[in-house]
């Protein structure tokens, strides 16, 4: 998949991509806030998270959210976070079929405990802590 135009000149600057999956039914994209060197460009972020999910077009996907190095520094950009979480909700939602969140650490815990009550029902059922790694994770076999 092409790039975004911004991480076209600087790979690191967004960390949201499409990786590979052991149910080919299900497109898995994982990220990795504190792989970003750009997290606190919300315009960037966001047109980057669009992107790749209207190159989904629509077709089931799951989602690995990763925690690592994740810092206060990065749970601030709260604005970033709240509208991904609506973008999601009112436009890519309905596909969302799975959301692991690994590597959790409090940081991240405090952001989840703001965002958790804005998520409708079936996004909240659907998020798992997991204490896996991500090759676990991109091998276990989830079928919705």
């Amino acid at each position: 998949m092409e790039p975004c135009p911004i991480c076209r000149v600087e790979p690191t600057s967004h960390s949201f991509n499409q990786i590979a999956y052991s149910n080919p039914n299900i497109h898995l994209f994982y990220s990795c806030p504190a792989k970003s060197s750009k997290y606190f460009e919300t315009e960037g972020a966001i047109e980057h998270l669009r992107l790749y999910l209207d190159k989904n077009n629509h077709h089931p996907w799951a989602y690995i959210l990763d925690c690592e190095g994740f810092t206060l520094r990065h749970a601030m950009e709260i604005k970033a976070s709240l509208i991904m979480v609506n973008m999601i909700k009112d436009v890519y939602g309905h596909s969302l079929k799975k959301v692991w969140v690994i590597n959790l650490i409090w940081p991240f815990k405090l952001l989840l405990n703001v965002i958790y009550p804005l998520l409708p029902p079936h996004l909240r059922s659907i998020i798992e802590i997991s204490d896996k790694t991500l090759v676990q994770v991109q091998k276990q076999s989830f079928y919705p």
